[in-house]
């Protein structure tokens, strides 16, 4: 029997999560599925790669939490099972509480919680204190969920009493589609200067920890004194950490690139891809740099880092909030034996990670779902 399984997000573009529900939309198994997609606004870069055996339903975004319209695509789509993500968790949380909907519904975390919800309330006390909550409630109405990692189920549980049914799914990723995509950025890539070359990939935000990436640079030039860190990523911490810079005295040695449409050859072409992020769901910006065979340098934060690099075989692992780590981590990134750690990790990515892997373990839990409301 072909079901209809249905993939909620807001936007199909060109973040993390918007990477995951591409990747499902192109791997799940056609034999077994009809694809459909809902989203609140058409367009977007991963939009315009979408299969054109998916269904689309495009619901509009003038209301953060479009419950109604949500409801009414589900009306007229008829999924038997829609798994959503992002704000779309709240979107079809509110929709169940008011309407209820007979699909089953399956909500999928994005990021660690506590931490994020601690990082949104600095940001915006008086906003978070109702969102949270609504947010708390929503997770509460799906029938199931997926983490991405060993951590975040269990803040998972923690939140739902242990009541709903939980998978542990890591991030889907193509080696042959990264093979493709890096062929292309190599022409006309500007590659990163330093010698050697350290990379970060981000939004510029504090869940990514550049001001601590930032203070590690001192003791990394001290060894290595023609090192440039360049950092790909816009956000609203750009002022901050270029002030940072110029007051560690490493101005010169930190570039702040910007959005960048050849990340994954930068990263290739580079001796070191670091991640200094606080907190991680899970990161494809680490995913896509072990497969590209870059050596990696990332901190053991809640998320699922540290369940993806094996430290000292795949990449490097350190403690996270700690400058000092991540500057021990770079430089033995750039000892001469650490080299095999690029090849290890693009082998760990294509054994662990590959599309069809991660698209069969999403294929079973729906299932499973789907064959218990039978």
């Amino acid at each position: 029997m072909i079901r209809t399984i249905a993939l909620a997000i807001p936007e199909l573009d060109s973040g993390g999560p918007d990477r995951v529900i591409s990747e499902l939309l192109h791997g799940l198994p056609r034999d077994r599925y009809r694809l459909q997609l809902i989203v609140q606004r058409e367009g977007g870069r991963l939009f315009g790669q979408l299969p054109p055996d998916v269904e689309i339903a495009v619901i509009g975004h003038r209301r953060r939490y479009p419950a109604l319209a949500y409801r009414q695509a589900l009306r007229r789509l008829r999924p038997d099972l829609v798994m959503t993500t992002l704000r779309m968790n709240v979107t079809a949380g509110l929709a169940r509480s008011l309407f209820g909907h007979p699909p089953v519904l399956v909500a999928r975390q994005a990021n660690a919680i506590a931490l994020n919800n601690s990082e949104l309330r600095k940001s915006s006390p008086v906003k978070q204190r109702i969102v949270q909550p609504v947010v708390a409630h929503a997770l509460t109405r799906a029938d199931a969920m997926v983490a991405q990692s060993r951590d975040m189920a269990a803040e998972l549980e923690a939140e739902t009493g242990g009541r709903i049914p939980l998978a542990t799914i890591g991030n889907p990723v193509s080696i042959a589609a990264i093979d493709a995509q890096l062929a292309a950025q190599r022409t006309g890539a500007v590659l990163p200067n330093g010698a050697p070359a350290l990379v970060a990939v981000g939004r510029l935000a504090p869940q990514k920890g550049f001001d601590l990436l930032i203070d590690a640079m001192p003791a990394v030039l001290a060894r290595h004194a023609e090192a440039v860190l360049t950092i790909y990523g816009e956000g609203p911490d750009e002022a901050q950490l270029r002030a940072r810079a110029q007051d560690r005295g490493v101005a010169e040695r930190v570039v702040f690139a910007g959005h960048s449409a050849h990340v994954l050859a930068q990263v290739e072409a580079a001796q070191a891809y670091v991640s200094s992020s606080r907190y991680e769901g899970f990161s494809n910006a680490v995913l896509e740099a072990m497969a590209v065979g870059a050596r990696v340098v990332a901190t053991d934060c809640p998320g699922a880092t540290g369940e993806m690099i094996t430290d000292g075989a795949t990449g490097y692992l350190v403690a996270p909030e700690s400058s000092a780590a991540l500057a021990e981590g770079i430089l033995r990134a750039l000892e001469p034996g650490a080299a095999a750690t690029g090849p290890a990790a693009r082998t760990a990515v294509a054994t662990q990670y590959d599309r069809a892997a991660i698209c069969g373990k999403y294929a079973a839990f729906f299932d499973s779902l789907l064959e218990a409301r039978r």
